[in-house]
């Protein structure tokens, strides 16, 4: 395989064009063939594959087009043969060759050549069947060209959602500090009618805060992470984790949280961040919508080769029209609504995102005043993955 890919390119799929090589090396029965390619602005040729040459038969570093009258001629007509020549893209001990231009939306980006290593006469059938293969080869590039503009795109709009949640998220805080600090009479004796207008306000406050906490939350789910991220995580410490974190308010509100650990240690394939947050949002939404005197349970057990979590509560239940819409964003059941308590419809569409990213499932079972479970299974990792 070719080293120095040419920048913009490293987005595209080194197994394809390894591929492409192959098949035009098999196919032409010469048995070696190189795939190069061209920089944006056309100044240089890199070697991105080849198949059955010897080792550093072709330079491993860019090469100037000039310096290629295969790369000279294939851009102007297409095809270039050359026999008992020398060239900078035709290897060590290899006097003929048969090179196409890969065009892209009219544009040459590089070469498909098949070498061989006796003089050669390359046939017209060869080489449209050749001039064919470049065709796909083109195609494939600048597919991999277009996903990669995309991705890039992706990621800028989400660099700046969290860059305006960031802005958003100073100043709400601040009023929320100061309007607490008002309604507990710091500022002086409030009127009833004051207290209860300072109190819709800091009420919409908090509803701000959540969603700007939710947005970047969001943004940082759909977020590429780096595989390095990610590891082998205990379930069983992520959870413990987060009823720790959780019971006091759980306590506050007079509701009973329990965690049933698993008799082992389970780990899955993630990054303790998600897990925490897949996690922190079921429970915390469980005590949420669970009223005073009520149960909240969190079982871990092993379900075959799954490590299974199940969020069991005794709270308001989800009505049977809204269990399909639970996981879209923004979307809420209007008992939820009228239950008064703070949130945006994105935290459970956080939550499936993160889970399905790990090849996880979750499901829900709910009655409307019988309370809800939601169910989360990933896949157990083992170190001999």
């Amino acid at each position: 395989m070719g080293q120095g890919r040419p920048e913009g390119q490293a987005n595209e799929s080194d197994a394809m064009l390894d591929r492409l090589a192959t098949v035009a090396a098999q196919a032409l029965a010469t048995g070696a063939a190189a795939v190069w390619l061209a920089d944006q602005a056309g100044d240089r040729l890199t070697l991105a594959a080849d198949s059955g040459l010897p080792p550093d038969s072709l330079p491993r570093v860019p090469v100037a087009p000039a310096e290629s009258a295969l790369w000279a001629t294939a851009r102007a007509a297409g095809v270039a043969i050359l026999e008992n020549a020398s060239d900078t893209c035709l290897p060590t001990g290899y006097p003929a060759a048969a090179s196409v231009a890969l065009v892209a939306e009219g544009q040459p980006v590089g070469l498909l050549c098949v070498y061989s290593a006796s003089p050669r006469k390359f046939t017209p059938a060869e080489t449209a069947f050749l001039r064919s293969l470049a065709d796909l080869g083109a195609a494939a590039i600048q597919t991999g060209r277009r996903l990669a503009e995309l991705e890039q795109a992706e990621i800028q709009r989400g660099q700046l959602m969290r860059v305006t949640a960031h802005e958003l998220r100073s100043p709400i805080t601040v009023a929320q500090s100061l309007l607490r600090n008002v309604l507990r009479g710091y500022a002086g004796p409030l009127s009833d009618l004051q207290r209860d207008v300072f109190g819709r306000v800091a009420g919409q406050l908090d509803f701000l805060g959540v969603l700007v906490n939710d947005f970047l939350d969001l943004t940082a789910s759909r977020a590429r992470r780096m595989t390095a991220d990610e590891g082998p995580v205990a379930v069983n410490t992520s959870l413990a984790r987060v009823v720790i974190i959780l019971q006091p308010r759980a306590e506050e509100k007079g509701v009973t949280l329990t965690f049933r650990q698993a008799r082992e240690e389970l780990a899955v394939w993630a990054t303790e961040e998600a897990l925490d947050h897949v996690f922190t949002n079921l429970v915390d939404n469980a005590v949420k919508y669970t009223p005073p005197g009520g149960t909240v349970t969190v079982t871990l057990s092993r379900n075959g080769d799954q490590a299974q979590v199940r969020v069991s509560d005794s709270g308001i239940g989800i009505p049977a029209d809204s269990l399909p819409h639970l996981f879209e964003e923004f979307y809420r059941a209007p008992n939820a609504r009228a239950f008064k308590a703070v949130g945006t419809g994105l935290g459970l569409a956080i939550v499936k995102g993160l889970v399905e990213r790990y090849r996880g499932r979750i499901a829900v079972e709910s009655a409307v005043g019988q309370g809800t479970t939601f169910s989360v299974d990933f896949p157990l990792y083992y170190p001999a993955q």
